[in-house]
């Protein structure tokens, strides 16, 4: 039997919490991946979608692959992709499709806070037609029947859904809850890994070429050529970043990784930059990092810890860095302000790394689904507003709802050209609109509603360095892809507990060696894995490997 989220009674708990309900906030639109601009308070309020259609549920649909005949229910949801939605030009032509209308209820901007306000609405049966929340909270909501299980609904109004379920058995099985319903629908996710990119000009200048670049002994030869030519420049430091320097095991084939047979190293809340210790590659990634410090080919603060995003973006504008690996919108964003220190200034994307054999270092990503983008339909909904969510959903699983949340309206925001998609709207421009202005944005890392992704699509409608890039190198060969996994309660708290301390330990270790306040050699080394694996290295392997064959029944 699988050993999912247990189902508890946490009533009891809330109550004790009922009398210190917190009123809503509201917030303004931003980047998914960044954290909201503001955080403001005050009443929960309902902002309905103000779709300029005639279309109403009773009349006939237009759309084909929509199998429902109009409707409307009311939803909760963050405030941020209230607004977000309220914008987009393809969701109100769904609602003009369809004939559904959504009547959406503001609430924080604060995503954790959004989950609380959930609690409180179940607790005092103020919940909406519909929300999102986290999957525990679907499950566990369901089991005590605050929720609808979606599987009957699915099974009888949803013929793409089903389909979907169909095609996807372990997208089946994550959703799936011990008692054999459905309770929520995880929206899938961008698996995006991290670039490595690099000041182009800089290149050029010190005369490195970087189809050269193979392997990381020649990424460290191209340091040292970086270092050489621009060792007149104060604190300047060839390879740069932010946030943990312990990012660079894909580089060195020792990232975290699990299966139905093993789990090596750290992966609970760690899928995109878990690295394992215990690998072969580990040993040489400190060694290899221990040479970039020596020989000042690293940033120095960087890798104490010293060095704040502010400052890492001050570097690599200022001519005092020429390589970063991070998130793969950062070349961009770089390239957007460069001009206005360097006018020579022109970052670029390098292809990912081979082993001394030749084969594909694998980057990290992120899991396919979204375990924390939950969408539930609350069971005091009448039967036919449940059918109508259903269906709404359902419409975005069709071949037409596909096409129309990933690339718009023919003609419109796209074209065919040789049995391909195009975009003919500009990715600049659509995102350059001010709020409250419809814009054609097909950003899918931003939350809508619940539907397949089109990768191809997604990469597409975005910048030309990143969009060339990303198609190039976020394949199979060149991405190892995160893999979702349901934790128990018990699971959980024990994983909580040893990662919160084992984790830094780790760190600080690795540091350690790097810095050289502790001597690397094979026998230090060893006694370091000794003393991770009696503080939990071992244990932490044995909960994750445990979690994945009980959520995919192994």
């Amino acid at each position: 039997m699988r050993n999912k989220k247990k189902v508890i009674s946490i009533i009891v708990a809330l109550a004790m919490t009922a009398a210190s309900l917190t009123a809503c906030g509201s917030g303004g639109k931003g980047a998914e991946s960044a954290p909201a601009a503001a955080e403001g308070t005050g009443n929960t309020t309902a902002a309905s979608t103000e779709a300029e259609s005639n279309t109403t549920g009773s009349e006939e649909s237009d759309a084909d692959g929509y199998v429902g005949s109009g409707g409307t229910y009311t939803m909760y949801l963050r405030s941020t992709f209230v607004d977000w939605i309220n914008d987009l030009e393809w969701y109100k032509e769904a609602e003009k499709r369809t004939g559904v209308t959504v009547e959406y209820q503001k609430g924080t901007s604060v995503e954790n806070d959004v989950y609380t306000e959930v609690d409180q609405m179940v607790l005092s049966n103020t919940l909406t037609d519909s929300t999102m929340c986290k999957q525990d909270q679907a499950n566990i909501y369901g089991a005590q029947g605050a929720f609808y299980d979606l599987k009957p609904l699915i099974d009888e109004y949803a013929p793409h859904i089903k389909a979907y379920l169909d095609a996807n058995p372990d997208y089946e099985s994550l959703v799936t809850n011990e008692d054999g319903s459905i309770y929520g629908l995880l929206v899938e996710g961008i698996q995006k890994g991290s670039f490595i990119f690099y000041r182009q000009d800089h290149f050029d200048k010190a005369g490195v070429d970087v189809s050269g670049i193979k392997t990381v002994d020649d990424f460290t030869e191209a340091l040292r050529t970086l270092k050489a030519y621009y060792k007149d420049v104060p604190n300047y430091y060839p390879l740069n970043g932010r946030e943990t320097p312990l990012r660079f095991q894909s580089l060195f084939n020792c990232n975290s990784n699990i299966s139905a047979e093993e789990s090596n190293g750290f992966y609970y809340n760690n899928v995109e930059l878990g690295y394992d210790i215990h690998a072969d590659g580990a040993y040489t990634m400190v060694e290899t990092m221990k040479k970039w410090y020596d020989e000042g080919l690293i940033n120095p603060e960087w890798i104490a810890g010293a060095f704040s995003e502010g400052d890492w973006e001050a570097a690599m504008w200022e001519g005092r860095g020429s390589i970063s690996f991070d998130f793969y919108t950062r070349p961009a964003a770089f390239n957007l302000e460069g001009k206005n220190y360097d006018p020579d200034y022109n970052m670029a994307i390098m292809d990912f790394f081979n082993d001394t054999d030749g084969n594909p270092m694998k980057v990290q990503t992120d899991t396919r689904y979204n375990q924390k983008r939950a969408t539930v339909i609350n069971a005091k909904a009448s039967e036919e507003t449940a059918k109508t969510i259903i269906q709404f959903i359902d419409y975005f699983y069709s071949d037409e709802g596909q096409t129309l949340a990933n690339w718009g309206v023919e003609g419109i925001s796209y074209e065919e050209k040789d049995g391909q998609k195009e975009y003919i709207v500009s990715y600049d421009e659509e995102l350059a609109k001010p709020d409250g202005e419809m814009e054609w944005s097909f950003l899918s890392d931003r939350f809508t509603i619940c539907k397949p992704l089109d990768t191809t699509a997604f990469y597409s409608f975005n910048s030309e360095i990143v969009k060339d890039a990303a198609l190039k190198l976020f394949t199979d060969e060149h991405l190892q892809y995160g893999i979702n996994i349901i934790y128990s309660d018990e699971q959980s708290e024990e994983l909580a507990t040893l990662t919160a301390s084992l984790k830094d330990s780790c760190d600080a270790g690795i540091i350690a060696f790097i810095r050289g306040t502790k001597e690397l050699n094979e026998d230090n080394w060893k006694a370091f894995l000794d003393e991770m694996d009696a503080a939990g290295y071992t244990r932490m392997e044995e909960l994750q490997l445990a979690a994945y064959q009980n959520t995919y029944n192994d």
